[in-house]
């Protein structure tokens, strides 16, 4: 009876290192090698071996589930089958030379909680799609060349707590529908063309830790109701055109940061 049961287990055990991934989550990968410019990437994959051998892919329960070729010289444009890896939760694609728009499909990725395309040569507008990536946590796109406005889709992005969106071409007003994301901790718009005031809703994001603006076009005064914002540290804000001359801070909110200003607005939030 105790050998029949070591061989069943034996065997199990077996079936268990032969399974694989679903064909449809390794062609995207395949489609996303040979989009890339796989045979110069830094670390190829050998795609003659288990899927969960290749560098930089992490499997669980026979799905992908995180993808991560950060520094990897990935060359060429993200192909839109990247949406056949539906149980991604990690994408990590910073620090290469990806360039275009990113696809539309991204938006189907919909268990992403982490999704890092910083320091690549990204263009065009930000799909709306993004906004349906409902569980994100982490958002870093800076040091590309997006440009136009925040889609407005972004304020279904209820689990967000960190965005990154510096060094890019963006513009337009300060994207008040941020200020739906109770989550957020820190918020990164440094090195943009964004312009006008400061909106008096940033007072929502009660848990805002971290606001780097400087380098864009604001102008105007600061709301009084960035006083309400009790664990903000950090707040950089030079190179912009606020009508007066404000200090950035680093450590902590100074006490009486902000006086009222000739034309201010006191709003209760």
């Amino acid at each position: 009876m105790k050998t029949r049961l070591l061989a069943l287990i034996c065997l199990f055990s077996s079936f268990i290192s032969l399974a694989s991934v679903p064909f449809s989550e390794k062609k995207a990968l395949v489609n996303l090698y040979y989009a890339t410019d796989g045979e110069h990437w830094t670390i190829p994959w050998d795609l003659n071996a288990p899927v969960e051998t290749w560098y930089g892919v992490k499997v669980s329960d026979e799905h992908v589930v995180s993808l991560n070729l950060h520094s990897n010289n990935l060359r060429g444009e993200l192909p839109a089958s990247i949406s056949e890896l539906t149980y991604l939760t990690e994408l990590n694609l910073a620090s290469n030379k990806l360039g275009g728009t990113i696809p539309r499909s991204i938006g189907e990725l919909r268990d992403l909680r982490s999704l890092e395309l910083f320091l690549n040569e990204f263009v065009g507008f930000l799909p709306v799609e993004i906004g349906n990536l409902d569980q994100l946590e982490f958002l870093s796109l800076y040091h590309n060349k997006f440009k136009g406005p925040i889609p407005s889709t972004f304020s279904k992005l209820e689990n967000l707590e960190i965005i990154q969106l510096g060094r890019n071409h963006f513009s337009g007003y300060f994207p008040v529908q941020l200020c739906e994301l109770k989550k957020l901790e820190h918020l990164s718009l440094h090195d943009n063309l964004f312009e006008g005031e400061l909106p008096a809703e940033i007072a929502q994001l009660s848990n805002l830790e971290e606001l780097i603006i400087t380098n864009n076009k604001f102008s105007g005064y600061l709301p009084l109701s960035l006083n309400k914002l009790k664990h903000l540290t950090t707040l950089m804000l030079k190179k912009n055109s606020f009508t007066k001359d404000y200090h950035s801070f680093t450590d902590h909110m100074p006490k009486d940061y902000l006086s009222l200003e000739p034309g201010s607005v006191v709003t209760d939030y």
